[in-house]
């Protein structure tokens, strides 16, 4: 027979469905739970294997057992495990404070990072203002430059306008001076050939254009009175000739005079010119002065706006250092909290547990008392 036939009747029957009560779980014993506790808390501290191991034998064969069944040697290790706990607690304290001075220190670095940066920025600020003074300055000195050059080139073009009006006069005059002589006497003496006097009437009156002016009709009759001959010359023709001259005359005199004026005028012109120069090239070295304070001052004022950028960057590099510390400080007060809450609460409960009283169990005689005998029963008949 196979082993479905060997199975009595009992085992055909259906298993009944076991009941919602039974699908329970069993109540967690509670002694054992903080022994749990407290060996988790140990192999999740710095221990050594060796130590942990031994720790874990203390809780499961000293520390589990109520405080009565325990003998000498495993109340001794009992409180070596009460001491290494201790210690956890201590180690846990020691990198609390050690978190919260770094917290301090890295709160006081950003306080004095603060103070730096504000330092920096009135620093930059009073910068500004004297680079801006000096920004002023050097207009105001860009501006006499600006003046002082216009005053040279109008000096130098006063100049050059009086040599070029001078060297008109010079010329003139002695263009004129040999007209008068070379061409005009001849022609009002009568003592050049009828053939030579159209000729040198055009070359006087070429000589005299653009250097003298003649009105309208001396110009007109002027050719004609100084080719006619001496003696068929009219009153009229003669009044022209006599008019021209005195007028070439005169206009050679006030030629000289001009001259003489202008080249009078020439040390004046020098002079202006060379005042003009002094002025310009102290105008030209103040602001080259006042560019040279200014560009110092400038670059000063953006070397302590870079200062007051990189106080900045550092007060917010600081911020992410201030948020981890006080992370890490939040964790480990949590970690003490559970630590003081779980497995050192859990031995201080263990370490003192004691068997519960039976009823009706006698008290234990203080030592030094002898226990009395129980009474004899007696039968009276």
């Amino acid at each position: 027979m196979g082993a479905m036939d060997k199975r009595g009747p009992e085992e055909d029957a259906p298993r009944p469905k076991r009941s919602r009560a039974l699908r329970q779980k069993e109540p967690v014993d509670p002694v054992a739970k903080q022994c749990n506790t407290i060996s988790e808390a140990l192999h999740s501290a710095a221990l050594p294997s060796l130590a942990k191991e031994t720790l874990d034998a203390v809780i499961l064969h000293a520390l589990a057992l109520h405080r009565e069944d325990r003998h000498d040697y495993q109340e001794q290790m009992v409180q070596a495990l009460g001491n290494t706990l201790q210690d956890l607690e201590g180690d846990l304290r020691k990198r609390l404070a050690e978190a919260e001075r770094e917290l301090q220190e890295v709160i006081a670095k950003a306080e004095d990072l603060k103070q730096e940066q504000a330092d920096a920025e009135e620093s930059a600020k009073a910068a500004l203002n004297v680079s801006l003074e000096k920004k002023e300055a050097l207009a105001q000195t860009a501006l006499k430059f600006r003046e002082a050059k216009r005053g040279l080139e109008e000096a130098r073009r006063a100049e050059e306008v009086g040599c070029k009006e001078f060297h008109k006069f010079a010329g003139d005059s002695e263009v004129l001076a040999l007209a008068l002589t070379d061409i005009f006497e001849p022609l009002k003496n009568g003592t050049l050939k009828p053939a030579q006097r159209i000729q040198e009437a055009e070359q006087l009156m070429s000589s005299l254009r653009g250097r003298l002016e003649l009105d309208a009709t001396l110009e007109k009759t002027l050719p004609k009175a100084l080719i006619t001959p001496i003696s068929e010359r009219s009153s009229f023709t003669t009044m022209v000739v006599h008019q021209f001259e005195e007028t070439l005359v005169a206009h050679i005199e006030d030629l000289r005079s001009g001259c003489e004026a202008e080249d009078s005028s020439k040390e004046v012109w020098k002079a202006a010119v060379l005042s003009a120069e002094k002025v310009f090239e102290t105008a030209d070295g103040h602001q080259r002065a006042a560019a040279k304070t200014f560009t110092a001052d400038n670059d000063f004022h953006k070397r302590q706006t870079q200062v007051v950028n990189e106080k900045k960057k550092a007060v917010r590099d600081t911020r992410p250092l201030v948020r981890n510390c006080e992370s890490s400080l939040a964790e480990l007060q949590i970690k003490l909290d559970d630590f003081q809450k779980g497995p050192l609460e859990a031995f201080k409960m263990l370490q003192c547990r004691a068997k519960p009283l039976v009823e009706g169990a006698l008290m234990p005689a203080p030592e030094g008392e002898a226990t009395a005998p129980p009474a004899e029963e007696t039968n009276d008949f």
